[in-house]
Order: structure tokens, then C-alpha cells, then sequence
């Protein structure tokens, strides 16, 4: 009995050596299986990269001996009088110039075909970065140059995950580059470095976050629903909640901001008025006589309101008192016809965005307009209602 008792252990230790024997044999080809997956999507790409390169230089050589060609056929047409037959040679010129376009367009399913599989290489644990030679022509390899290899910036319909969006409102610079991204249908902030790589979100007593701003080493988010101003460390921690009446009340709370310049917090209202608070978040004063301010940024020489409902951007000096309308919308001396939206640069410009004509306009401090870009559409430096 001692002997059948120590043959059934032995055969039992055998039995679960071969076990762990074929388990790692498994797992051996499971990682050839994906090592030889991971090389195939990698040549793939690299073919991809290749065919766009040797395309790419060779269309610019001729596109450039075609701009060349034209110019001097139009230069020949100014003073020739066989208009017919210059104007006959331009058309096949023509023809090519639209053969180049629909290559352009080619390029860009290329692009889209190797963000495909840039995925499928996150997906299997394996991140790279695909940056290609641009020593290419400029003319030909601008949007090449612009495309960024950036990841973790999407916009996802129901999206919940981190990194991704469902409509993200407000998008604040902290002075040590990390992008602070309110994601109010989520009731979360989500915060990236300056690649727009995700670094953490949170969202501790969130409800409907509609501003965001920073002063001495914290972050002020304001609760639309629930209608207070949430205090949190830049690493996320809910420090505490002010607005409640004790300190001071706030009625459907919008954008916020802070001044360096006169310490203040100032916080926008859909209840006419512009509130400012104390650097202790005590009550200050209040800017009325508005009718739906949607955005407040603050100079060291003026305050400037932007009220969505009247169609004007105004002007107020520091003791609160309207200077002027600086910019008044929809009017034929203006180049605005609606907006939502503005900050100002480094030199105090003001930069406007226009949802309609969907473009961003730049304007002087004495609200003359200096510059513009942007148009309607779906491709890069195009807008649709910013």
C-alpha cells in the first residue's frame, strides 16, 4: 500500500511537469505568433513610408518642371499672337496639375492607412513613434511637416476612456506646459503634457465643469449644475468647495479666470454679471449691467468681457468701470459675425474666434483688426463652428 501510494505521487509530479512543459510551449509560439505579426505590420509600414517617399519626390520634380513650363507659356501668351495655339498646349498642362491633386489626395489615404496601424501595434502592447525623412520639397511635403506624431488626443462619440473625449469645452495652459482639457459630459478634467501625451484626469465632486484656471499652485474648476467652485491640487486632489453662501454665492457659473496683475478671481455668470473674488475667495464686486458674459481675461490695464447675447467684446478698466465696446459683432464695421470664444497672446492681441464664418480673427488692444485665418471645411487650418 506504501509503495502504490508513493508510484500515484510520482506519477502525479510527472504528470504536472509535462503540464507546465506544454503551458510553456504554448506560450513560446504565442509570442513567435505575435513577434511574426508585429514584423509584418512593421514592413508594412515601412513599405507604406517608402512607396510615399519615392512618390513624393518624384511627383515634386515634375510638378515643379510643370509650374515651370506653365509660367513660361503664360510669359510667351503676353506677347504672342497665336493665342490658340498656346492657350491648346496649356490644356493637357492643366490636366496634369489635376492628376497631381488627385495624388495628393492618394497621400492621404497613406496616412490614414498607417494610423491604422500604428493602432494595431498599441494594441499589442508595442508603442513606436513613425517619423519619416522631410527633406523634401516644401511645397509638396507641407502637410507632411505639419501632421503631428502626436497620440492620445481623440474625440470619441461616448467615449469614456482616458486620453479620449466626448466634447471637450474649455483647454487651459498651466505655466509648466501640462494642458488642463475640461471633458464636461464625462464630469472630468483630463490633463496632458505639451506632446498631448495623457498624464491623469480627475474628477472628484464633478458635476457639469464648465471653467478652469490656476493661481498659487492650485485649480479652480467651476460646477455649472451644481453651481460652486471646486479647489483642487495640480496633480488632481479635491482640496474643497467654496460658493456655498458662506464666502460668497454663485448662479450658473461659466468661464473663469485669475489675474496675476490684481490677484482676483473672476468668474463668469449666465445670471448678467461678472463676479470677483478676493485672493482668499472672499467677495469682492461684482461687473452688472451685462446680459450673458461668456468669457473674462484680464491685462495689467484693462478687463475685457466677452457677453455672447449682445454681440460685444467690452472694455473695462481695473476699478471695474466699462471703458468702451471694443468689438461689436455682426456689424459692417467689424469682421465678426458671432462668437464664443477669445484669449489673448503674449502681446495682449486678441484672437476671436468667429463660429460662423469659422475662422479666428486677431485683433489689436485698440480693436483694429490685424489678421485672420482659417475657412469652413474638414482638412488642416480649417474649422467647423470653433
Amino acid at each position: 500500500m506504501a509503495n502504490t501510494g508513493v508510484e500515484c505521487g510520482d506519477d502525479f509530479i510527472l504528470r504536472l511537469e509535462n503540464a507546465r512543459v506544454e503551458v510553456k510551449a504554448k506560450f513560446s509560439r504565442a509570442k513567435a505568433l505575435l513577434e511574426e505579426r508585429e514584423n509584418t505590420l512593421l514592413a508594412q509600414l515601412n513599405d507604406i513610408e517608402d512607396d510615399y517617399l519615392e512618390r513624393q519626390q518624384r511627383d515634386v520634380t515634375h510638378k515643379n518642371e510643370l509650374i515651370a513650363t506653365r509660367e513660361h507659356l503664360h510669359n510667351t501668351l503676353k506677347g504672342n499672337d497665336s493665342r490658340t495655339t498656346l492657350q491648346a498646349m496649356l490644356v493637357p498642362l492643366e490636366a496634369e496639375f489635376m492628376r497631381l491633386q488627385e495624388l495628393e489626395h492618394q497621400f492621404e489615404i497613406f496616412w490614414n492607412r498607417e494610423n491604422e496601424l500604428e493602432d494595431l501595434l498599441k494594441d499589442m502592447g508595442t508603442i513606436r513613434i513613425i517619423k519619416l525623412d522631410k527633406k523634401a520639397n516644401n511645397e509638396m511635403s507641407y502637410k507632411m511637416k505639419k501632421r503631428p506624431l502626436l497620440t492620445g488626443c481623440k474625440f470619441r462619440e461616448n467615449s469614456t476612456l482616458r486620453g479620449e473625449f466626448k466634447w471637450p469645452t474649455v483647454i487651459e495652459v498651466h505655466p509648466n506646459t501640462n494642458l488642463y482639457v475640461l471633458d464636461p459630459l464625462n464630469n472630468r478634467v483630463q490633463v496632458l503634457d505639451s506632446s498631448c501625451k495623457f498624464l491623469f484626469s480627475f474628477s472628484e465632486n464633478m458635476n457639469n465643469p464648465a471653467g478652469v484656471c490656476f493661481y498659487k499652485d492650485q485649480v479652480y474648476v467651476t460646477q455649472n449644475q451644481t453651481q460652486v467652485l471646486n479647489i483642487y491640487s495640480t496633480k488632481g486632489g479635491f482640496i474643497r468647495t467654496a460658493g456655498k453662501g458662506k464666502d460668497f454665492r454663485l448662479k450658473s457659473p461659466l468661464r473663469i479666470c485669475s489675474s496675476r496683475f490684481t490677484g482676483n478671481i473672476y468668474i463668469c455668470e449666465q445670471d448678467n454679471r461678472v463676479q470677483i473674488l478676493n485672493e482668499d475667495l472672499s467677495f469682492n464686486n461684482f461687473i452688472r449691467k451685462l446680459v450673458s458674459p461668456r468669457e473674462v481675461k484680464v491685462t495689467r490695464e484693462a478687463i475685457f468681457i466677452l457677453d455672447k447675447q449682445s454681440l460685444c467684446l467690452h472694455e473695462y478698466n481695473l476699478q471695474h468701470e466699462r471703458i468702451r465696446d471694443l468689438i461689436s459683432f455682426g456689424n459692417k464695421h467689424c469682421n465678426v459675425s458671432d462668437s464664443f470664444h477669445f484669449c489673448l497672446d503674449a502681446d495682449s492681441n486678441i484672437l476671436l474666434t468667429d463660429y460662423i464664418v469659422c475662422c479666428v480673427l486677431i485683433f489689436s488692444q485698440e480693436g483694429k483688426l490685424l489678421h485672420s485665418f482659417g475657412k469652413k471645411g474638414e482638412k488642416r487650418g480649417e474649422f467647423i463652428k470653433p
